[in-house]
């Protein structure tokens, strides 16, 4: 995901009171096989009976990549043919329907943003807004159906966060007030006057006409939101990382429609990478790492609120990897990354709980 090219240091704030829910049972996952090959999976939506999961299959290790993008067919993931054939690779993913899916990343061998649109047959490549450079991290789908991107993209020479919202066939720039913001990482769209940013540097709301660093979130890349979820208005949550003089710590952030707070965590090495809400209670997952020997080694981690803080509960195999996605779809719990084996490349993972 982007938001790993680009790491701050500073201070952790204080940890503030986080909201009272109750806790979650341990979860029970289960893995669904994907494939064996060497690829990453780094994005999974769900809405309906429709379930995705995006990201990338990897030719030479890192250096050259091809989008990946499974449909659970309701027994197994099949993988679907895609319509760019070279170094490019999906970050996101967010799901309208059976005949509308839409997935973004990037075109790295033109150095463009990439958005690809599925019509219930087929991928096809949305041709881009015209920028000279950048990348996508998140698409989401607004309550009136329209998808919004973000990501950054070179604007009059310099590169800045930037969103889009796509609408009759055109890109329609939502840039107004990040000029001089970094990466926008996430998105939650509540309505045409109300949406979040989650950014490399702070979190802004939009109004309908421009975006506002908020005062709660700092703007000096200190805690970094990756992604976001909102039950509505005055419920909102944010996973991402806090980079302190100890190293990364894991990062929840809840808005209650007045402020943003900082939730308590595990103070372990660790970061976020995508948050979600199943039984009514937030459930986090991204990778916490040991080292021995001057070797560090991820592991997938997940996070679950129990007494008001957000403690470890059970990860799916295997003990070494990443977990970048997860969501809820109905009593299911779905989560997606990459599993490793040492010495070797890694392959998706993908794991759901009922």
């Amino acid at each position: 995901m982007s938001l790993r090219k680009t790491i701050l240091t500073a201070t952790l704030a204080a940890v503030l009171m986080a909201p009272t829910l109750t806790a979650q049972a341990a979860l029970a996952w289960t893995v669904t096989p994907t494939k064996s090959q060497p690829s990453t999976l780094d994005d999974i939506d769900a809405k309906g009976n429709e379930t995705w999961a995006v990201g990338s299959n990897l030719i030479d290790s890192y250096q050259d990549t091809r989008p990946l993008a499974f449909r659970w067919n309701g027994t197994r993931w099949v993988e679907t043919p895609q319509p760019v054939r070279t170094n490019a690779t999906l970050s996101a993913v967010a799901v309208v329907s059976a005949k509308e899916v839409w997935a973004v990343g990037d075109d790295r061998a033109k150095s463009k943003p990439l958005a690809m649109r599925w019509n219930g047959t087929a991928w096809s490549v949305v041709p881009g807004p015209a920028v000279p450079t950048g990348a996508f991290s998140d698409v989401t789908i607004a309550p009136d159906g329209t998808p919004w991107i973000s990501g950054w993209a070179d604007v009059d020479g310099r590169e800045r966060a930037v969103v889009y919202r796509y609408a009759k066939g055109a890109w329609q720039p939502l840039t107004a007030g990040l000029e001089n913001s970094i990466n926008g990482n996430t998105l939650t769209v509540l309505s045409a006057t109300n949406a979040w940013l989650g950014l490399n540097g702070g979190m802004a709301h939009f109004d309908g006409k421009t975006w506002k660093l908020v005062d709660d979130v700092p703007a000096d890349g200190s805690q970094i939101p990756t992604n976001l979820v909102a039950t509505g208005p005055k419920d909102i949550w944010a996973s991402g990382v806090a980079h302190t003089s100890k190293g990364e710590r894991p990062l929840v952030l809840h808005y209650d429609g007045k402020a943003w707070s900082q939730v308590a965590t595990p103070q372990i090495f660790a970061q976020l990478y995508d948050i979600t809400i199943h039984n009514k209670q937030p459930i986090a997952v991204g990778e916490k790492f040991t080292e021995a020997d001057n070797i560090i080694t991820e592991h997938p981690y997940v996070l679950t609120l129990k007494n008001g803080a957000f403690v470890e509960t059970t990860a799916p195999a295997p003990k070494v990897g990443t977990l970048t996605g997860v969501r809820s779809a109905g009593t299911r719990l779905w989560t997606v990354g990459a599993k490793r084996t040492p010495g070797a490349d890694p392959t998706a993972l993908a794991a759901r709980v009922g």
